[in-house]
């Protein structure tokens, strides 16, 4: 019997750390990551200029998909969606980088591409909610 219950001591014990791992990966602090940022993305950012606003950037529109995606997919997965909300928002317009006002093509409509990159039309990236999508993309929904 004292086998039995070193039996599940050792199953719970080892739930327990399963369990713990799982949170510490879904809490990770994506700060240090992000602070190291100087110009977020910056092969999105032609991407996206190509995309959204027809604009003509240097290289091919493919190669700048899978330099935008490369880069996306070096970024933790539980940053992914925070990364995107730093290149789109108001902290990432200092020197040219993020997103730029262009004539005739507005943030806002950069915005909207820029929410769709993660998913499988694009890149295809699995983020925090384990799919490739990013939740709360609208600036009044950050955190």
């Amino acid at each position: 019997m004292a086998s039995e219950s070193n039996c599940v001591l050792l199953l719970a014990a080892v739930l327990v750390s399963i369990f713990a791992a799982v949170a510490a990966i879904g809490n990770e602090d994506c700060t240090p990551w992000m602070s190291t940022l100087i110009t977020p993305l910056p092969s999105c950012r032609d991407y996206v200029e190509q995309q959204a606003c027809r604009i003509e950037t240097p290289g091919s529109p493919y190669l700048a998909k899978q330099q935008c995606c490369g880069e996306l997919a070096n970024i933790p997965q539980q940053c992914r969606c925070q990364a995107l909300r730093y290149f789109m928002g108001p902290k990432s317009r200092p020197d040219q980088s993020g997103l730029m006002e262009l004539p005739g093509c507005p943030r806002e409509v950069q915005m909207d591409f820029v929410r769709i990159l993660v998913t499988p039309g694009y890149c295809n990236l699995t983020t925090v909610h384990n799919t490739p999508y990013c939740l709360a993309m609208e600036e009044s929904q950050w955190s």
